[in-house]
């Protein structure tokens, strides 16, 4: 009996440590298990989406009621290989299969690595650089502010598949642009880059009409632009070089800037809206809180973008030891392929590239001939600000070449440090960068300004310059045959007195 007591007991030990042996091991796994790859962390009724394909819109959808998380379908993707081997550092970058892409100096827009870069393709969401660049530069014109309260209406909305990404905005909500501009970049909102749309243009036609008339004039020529947020349209295309000089204009905006380098936002409570919205940035290289992967050390923004034509886009922006450089992947297969490439991309321009002062502050390169001035007829120049620029490493100041822009004369009055030309710096033939160059004195009007500038203003008539030119070839041509004739007829006198001395002796 007391064999059987003892083994009951025995038996109940074991289960008890087998229960506490599960319940450790579930605390463990529960511990050291990190969360899958892209699910995005909710806060009251929003959570963030990343750009993922759902029935051809552009990102998943952004918002879950009940404070629940979506995971990206795309993002399995994350643990496939990149389509291109592995970069061995000084090899240049290669692009997957379908893609294009560039690397460009952000200062300059200089080309670094370009592959197809002026090949037609889709943009998807990258398109909303430029609907965020238009409401910027409105900002910076004073036309509205980033504090504008935006009252959202049913056209704004009307339209937007509601799978897409989005800010779940409400007919009747009223946001600041700053929080429609943060939501627009960050988690991709479509619904905000139609009301920005609405509230800058006036209307969505107006705005694209604005988009495209802008990237005219950054002379993105290869680009059409049908909608604000990218949604697939057969005529809505651009270039991965276009895409380049639109976000190079952007990121010239501190503005803009303060936005596309948040890795997370948070955006306010609003009349419609109880809790605060929480977004993590769809750019996997500004941190690891949405791909454990791709974290860039320097990445200062821009924007991702999917559809299922486009295939996955990323415009990309990191700044190293004074250097910032621009990436763009057009047509990535995966998640995985557009962020990989764009480091890459961006691994090879900072191993390739360094930047050199090629002209200080102050330096007097050249001179420029002065009209109407007082007591002097040329001035020196000097450079405004330091001019550096970006170039293959092992390249010295010597090899770059410099050439002042100026005009054939400068007139007086002119005061010391004022902006009389600029300068280039050229490489192998091809501009770098450009400065300003500067009067390094002042100088006075001379009191026979008048007579002057009139003079100046006979010479530079083409018919004046001409008759004076023949009237001069006519004088001087008188001159001559005066001359000759002078010395023809003193000649003859000269001889005639000869004669007639000779005759006299005779006589």
């Amino acid at each position: 009996m007391k064999k059987n007591r003892i083994t009951k007991k025995n038996r109940i030990k074991i289960k008890l440590m087998k229960a506490a042996a599960a319940a450790l091991a579930a605390m463990a796994a529960l511990t050291f298990i990190p969360a899958p790859a892209g699910i995005a962390v909710a806060v009251g009724n929003s959570t963030t989406a990343s750009d993922t394909q759902n029935s051809g819109s552009d990102e998943n959808k952004t918002e879950n009621t009940g404070g629940t998380t979506t995971e990206n379908k795309n993002d399995k993707t994350e643990k496939q290989p990149a389509s291109n081997p592995e970069r061995k550092p000084g090899e240049k970058p290669q692009l997957g299969e379908g893609e294009t892409g560039i690397l460009v100096d952000a200062s300059s827009g200089n080309t670094l690595f370009e592959a197809d870069a002026n090949k037609r393709m889709y943009p998807a969401s990258t398109t909303k650089i430029m609907t965020a660049l238009l409401a910027v530069e409105a900002v910076e014109r004073g036309e509205v502010s980033m504090d504008s309260q935006v009252e959202i209406t049913h056209e704004m909305l009307d339209g937007l598949d509601p799978d897409g990404s989005n800010m779940a905005l409400k007919e009747g909500e009223i946001l600041s642009l700053d929080s429609l501009l943060k939501g627009l970049m960050i988690p991709s909102g479509n619904d905000a880059a139609c009301a920005i749309a609405y509230f800058i243009g006036g209307s969505k036609e107006e705005f694209v009409d604005m988009m495209n008339s802008r990237a005219e004039e950054l002379g993105a020529v290869s680009t059409h632009f049908k909608n604000p947020n990218g949604l697939h349209d057969d005529d809505h295309y651009t270039t991965a070089a276009d895409m380049a000089k639109i976000a190079c204009a952007a990121m010239k905006l501190d503005k803009f800037r303060n936005i596309v380098d948040n890795a997370h936002i948070k955006i306010p409570p609003t009349n419609k809206t109880e809790k605060e919205r929480y977004y993590i940035n769809t750019n996997g290289l500004l941190s690891t809180m949405r791909y454990t992967k791709y974290y860039y050390k320097g990445s200062t923004g821009v924007k991702t973008g999917y559809t299922a034509k486009a295939g996955n886009c990323l415009v990309s922006a990191a700044k190293r030891d004074g250097i910032e450089l621009i990436g763009v992947i057009f047509g990535g297969k995966d998640v995985s392929d557009s962020h990989k490439d764009s480091i890459e991309m961006l691994d090879w321009g900072f191993e390739a590239y360094t930047a050199v002062t090629a002209l200080k502050a102050g330096d007097m390169p050249c001179e420029i001939k002065v009209k109407q001035g007082k007591g002097t007829d040329s001035l020196t120049l000097s450079v405004k600000s330091s001019v550096s620029v970006l170039v293959p490493k092992g390249t010295t100041v010597d090899q770059l070449e410099i050439r002042p822009n100026l005009p054939d004369a400068a007139y007086a009055p002119i005061d010391a440090e004022s902006e009389i030309g600029t300068i280039s710096v050229l490489f192998n033939g091809v501009e770098l960068a450009r400065g300003s160059l500067i009067a390094n004195k002042s100088i006075e009007r001379s009191a026979f300004w008048p007579v002057m500038a009139m003079a100046d203003r006979l010479w530079s008539n083409k018919i004046t310059k001409t008759l004076i030119c023949v009237a001069a070839v006519l004088i001087v041509c008188c001159v001559i045959a005066f001359v000759v004739t002078f010395i023809t007829a003193l000649r003859r006198n000269i001889k005639k007195a000869r004669r007639k001395k000779r005759y006299r002796r005779i006589r």
